[in-house]
């Protein structure tokens, strides 16, 4: 049983999700559209997503910086999360698949203990501060049985103001730690160079950073707060050379989803 993509390519610290097609997990793991995660329905084929339409995430251009307003302090269930996941129509076209994010089965440690902040705000469920709850969903592109590419979107609803303390805390660090050295439970190490990159701003705040994994590929994630939830999409191109951001309109019908969900 092969080790996952994310960290054969040093990418452990740019994804915290894998998913059947591009790691060797139990069935009851895999979960198909429109099955919440917490049910114990299992299937071996992923669902295909049809290409966006136009103005679709992907297809066109973003809509306007959205505002939140959403409400500090009372936490998104996983049932909230689940229906805000973007879905198979909502992504780019690939092979769809969600499933809720493991607990933290393993500790990632950075080599500088004040890199750390980046870390987990790159892996949520590993930090010293656990969401709420979360949800998950992935869309991966290309190749037969590697995929080239892999865009994900992750959900993580915090209590009180702990999200806000989590990208505070992990954009100061950025700005000394452009290159991170990790450490897994297993005693792997990687290192991964992380840059803060332009990006409009959409829910509360946003951040948005390139990661270079120096054994290579390349990849982007842009993470936006809207109230006490954290919302993280990620590209990742397993031979990419120039790290880039996932598609614009693609976060923003994502963040939608969630203030829509945070206002009931």
């Amino acid at each position: 049983m092969r080790k996952s993509l994310f960290r054969s390519s040093s990418l452990v610290v740019i994804g915290s999700v894998v998913f059947a097609a591009t790691a060797c997990g139990s069935d009851d793991d895999k979960k198909t559209e429109g099955k919440p995660a917490a049910s114990s329905t299992t299937t071996t084929t992923p669902v295909t997503a049809p290409s966006p339409a136009a103005g679709a995430p992907g297809a066109g251009a973003p809509s306007a910086p959205v505002a939140s307003g959403a409400p500090v302090g009372t936490p998104l269930t996983a049932a909230q999360l689940e229906k805000a996941v973007l879905t198979a129509a909502e992504l780019p076209q690939g092979t769809y698949l969600t499933r809720e994010p493991k607990a933290a089965g393993e500790r990632v440690t950075a080599a500088v203990p004040d890199c750390q902040p980046v870390t987990d705000l790159l892996l949520p469920r590993q930090g010293a501060v656990k969401p709420v709850a979360a949800a998950q969903a992935a869309v991966t592109i290309g190749g037969a049985p590697t995929p080239s590419t892999v865009i994900t979107t992750e959900l993580f609803s915090f209590a009180g103001t702990d999200a806000e303390t989590i990208v505070g805390k992990a954009r100061t660090a950025l700005a000394k730690c452009g290159s991170l050295t990790t450490k897994d439970s297993e005693g792997e190490t990687s290192t991964v160079g992380h840059a803060e990159a332009a990006h409009p701003k959409l829910g509360d705040e946003t951040l948005a950073i390139h990661s270079t994994p120096e054994d290579g590929g390349s990849g982007g994630q842009v993470v936006v707060r809207v109230g006490g939830t954290l919302v993280v999409v990620r590209i990742v191109e397993f031979t990419g050379t120039t790290p880039k951001l996932p598609d614009t309109a693609t976060v923003t019908r994502q963040v939608e989803k969630v203030v829509a969900a945070a206002k009931g």
